[in-house]
């Protein structure tokens, strides 16, 4: 056990007194939230964190880094003649279709019943809106020509105000057109890293800065989230390690990362490589790193207290055991050690023990006569409850043999299976039935 995490003790899985801490008091917190706040976000919203945390493994997360890496390398730009059909097909009538339909939104709310310098005033900032999300779009897909975004902002706002019936904005249209017409010339700066300036940074900041962030953390969503689904199977295997080295080895001194593996190919886009911008001197540049920093990095932190917080819901995932191949005859032997003597076992006849009281408990309350969904519910897991408990002891004991038999195998696997059903049932019990 350790006081804190560091790079080493996350990698092997070695447990912190931090993170225990965190775990514990994120858990407390979203149980009061679902039960007594009457809330299902704290349940709902971690399971859309398992591709991007739980099922990443040592293929997908090489992958992502290497694809990540390229895109910083300009190697997948979407450009009109090189790739014609993803930058005509889908890029720009995705752009023109996202940001005409948050235009008309934003035009719909803001602007009927508005004259003069008030309409001008909002049309502009709808305008810019409008202009942010052209550009977030663009830059996560990697696309060229900056003038391409500006005329599709333009045909955009256009559209939106015909569809929410807006008239008498022409005064407020030339000066959004103005606007979206200056995003060119910095936008380009940016991509091609020349905005060395502190007046073309701030220019650059207050027209695309804020959208190029954001679009650069879509792209490293959508680049972890493809990278895991092309190796499904070697995700699932993964997932009861990543679950508990998230759990109790991973603390808040572990720093977070925009894309896992990342560091392997670029400095680029770190911590460390962040804080270097905030500590440079320029108002404007400690903005920039400020923003990079919450972007990047806030919403990776709030994942891992998001899947901490859940373990009063999700604690069966610590029972599932990854299984080795059978034709790696080392492999089996190491795995039968663990399951005999490794402290994770240990811990899970020790929660058996828990199991054990907490199912005697249930099983004297008493039952009201109008709740037999729940009571189902409860029975259900009881049996789980205590079928865990007991395949727990019974490859306890197996797995002191040297030569275990061959269904031990076989054992864990129903043990998996068990696990995943108490989840199963504890979530539609919560979701649902409550």
């Amino acid at each position: 056990m350790r006081l804190t995490a560091s790079p080493h003790s996350v990698t092997n899985g070695e447990p912190s007194w931090l993170a225990i801490l965190e775990t514990l008091g994120a858990t407390a917190l979203c149980w009061y939230v679902v039960w007594y706040g009457d809330s299902r976000w704290p349940v709902l919203l971690p399971l859309g964190m398992v591709p991007l945390l739980l099922l990443r493994s040592p293929a997908s997360t090489a992958l992502g880094a290497r694809w990540f890496a390229d895109y910083l390398d300009d190697k997948t730009h979407v450009t009109p003649t090189g790739t014609p059909l993803l930058f005509w097909g889908i890029m720009v009538p995705l752009i023109v279709g996202v940001t005409s339909l948050c235009t008309t939104l934003l035009v719909d709310r803001f602007l009927p019943h508005q004259t003069d310098w008030a309409l001008f005033i909002r049309a502009t900032l709808v305008g810019v809106a409008a202009m942010w999300i052209a550009i977030t779009i663009a830059v996560a897909g990697a696309m060229e020509w900056a003038m391409v975004i500006a005329l599709t902002v333009v045909f955009a706002l256009a559209l939106g105000a015909a569809r929410a019936g807006v008239g008498g904005v022409a005064f407020a249209w030339a000066l959004a057109v103005t606007v979206v017409g200056m995003v060119a010339t910095p936008l380009a700066l940016l991509w091609m890293g020349a905005a060395a300036g502190e007046g073309a940074l701030v220019t650059a900041m207050l027209l695309a800065g804020i959208p190029w962030i954001i679009g650069i953390w879509l792209r490293s969503l959508g680049v972890r989230l493809l990278a895991t689904l092309r190796h499904p199977w070697q995700g699932l295997q993964s997932l009861p390690d990543n679950w508990r080295r998230l759990l109790w080895a991973v603390d808040s001194r572990h720093p977070p990362e925009l894309v896992p593996g990342l560091a392997a190919w670029t400095p680029s886009f770190s911590v460390t490589a962040i804080r270097g911008i905030i500590r440079t001197p320029g108002v404007m540049r400690k903005l920039f790193g400020v923003l990079a920093f919450g972007c990047f990095f806030l919403p990776a932190i709030l994942y891992r207290w998001g899947l901490k917080s859940t373990l009063w819901l999700y604690w069966p995932l610590l029972y599932l055991e990854t299984l080795p191949s059978r034709h790696d005859p080392q492999a089996m032997e190491q795995w039968r050690l663990a399951l005999h003597q490794s402290r994770r076992e240990q811990w899970r006849r020790r929660g058996t023990v828990v199991l054990a009281g907490v199912v005697l408990y249930l099983l004297f309350q008493p039952v009201t006569p109008d709740a037999a969904l729940s009571i189902n519910l409860l029975a259900i897991w009881q049996g789980g409850a205590a079928a865990l408990g007991l395949l727990s002891l019974v490859i306890a004991g197996i797995s002191r043999h040297t030569h275990p038999p061959y269904w031990l195998r076989g054992l864990v696997r129903l043990r998996n299976g068990d696990a995943i059903v108490l989840v199963l049932v504890m979530v539609y019990h919560v979701l649902i039935a409550r």
